[in-house]
């Protein structure tokens, strides 16, 4: 009796774990043994059992390889530029201006700047409208700058042009100092610049620069401080 619980017992959890999927029955023509399952043990299309470890073993790639050269980084820190434009002389006109300058970038964010530019003075309005003779000789209205500026390149980007062609291009501002001379006397000058430029190959850039020259002058009778303002274009080499 207690053989025949046993075997109803044992075909019971026999059947409750292959409708489980635990074990699963052997072919049908061994109908008495039965396989249990290996979670390493998978069908091939034959329908024979192989080991996933087997299926796992190590294949050769043979991947081709491509040769990456990393670009040579230019180390150009010297810049020669010229500029042309327009000044605009505080109660003397806007005029013709025709600057250079010579920079050496410190970092890649930092750079200082030497400074040179002159411009031909126009007549004021007092002048215009009464027939007195001129406030200046022709060598007095020559103005003529040069100072040094320390320039930071604030916003690093690119300018499109068209869908797949692009220029590299940085944003910068100066702040310096320098000495203006104007009216047969040297005055003291704080210069403040935003500069843009445009990266047209690896040495040469496009500048465009809008820049306010500040000093103090008395020449109409009035003491006071003047704001030039200057637009400038122009190219600089990089060596």
């Amino acid at each position: 009796m207690e053989i025949r619980f046993q075997r109803i017992l044992l075909a019971t959890s026999l059947s409750l774990l292959i409708s489980i999927g635990i074990i699963t029955p052997a072919k049908a023509d061994q109908s008495v043994d039965f396989v249990l399952f290996n979670e390493d043990a998978t069908n091939d299309a034959s329908g024979n059992n192989t080991s996933l470890n087997e299926s796992n073993a190590d294949v050769d790639v043979d991947v081709d390889r491509r040769t990456v050269l990393e670009d040579i980084l230019d180390n150009e820190n010297f810049e020669l530029g010229i500029q042309f434009g327009l000044m605009s002389i505080e109660d003397f006109e806007t005029n013709g201006w025709v600057s250079a300058h010579f920079a050496y970038h410190i970092t890649e964010f930092f750079y200082a700047k030497a400074r040179y530019g002159q411009s031909d003075a126009g007549q004021t309005s007092f002048e215009k409208l009464v027939n007195v003779p001129p406030l200046l000789t022709d060598e007095q209205r020559k103005l003529r700058y040069y100072g040094l500026n320390i320039g930071y390149n604030l916003m690093p980007g690119e300018v499109f042009l068209g869908r797949d062609f692009a220029l590299n291009s940085v944003f910068s501002i100066e702040l310096g100092g320098g000495t203006t001379e104007f009216a047969g006397d040297e005055k003291f000058t704080v210069n403040l610049t935003a500069n843009y430029r445009i990266f047209l190959t690896d040495w040469l850039t496009w500048d465009i620069a809008m820049s306010d020259y500040i000093f103090d002058t008395s020449i109409t009778g009035e003491h006071k401080t003047s704001h030039n303002l200057n637009f400038t274009t122009g190219f600089a080499f990089y060596f």
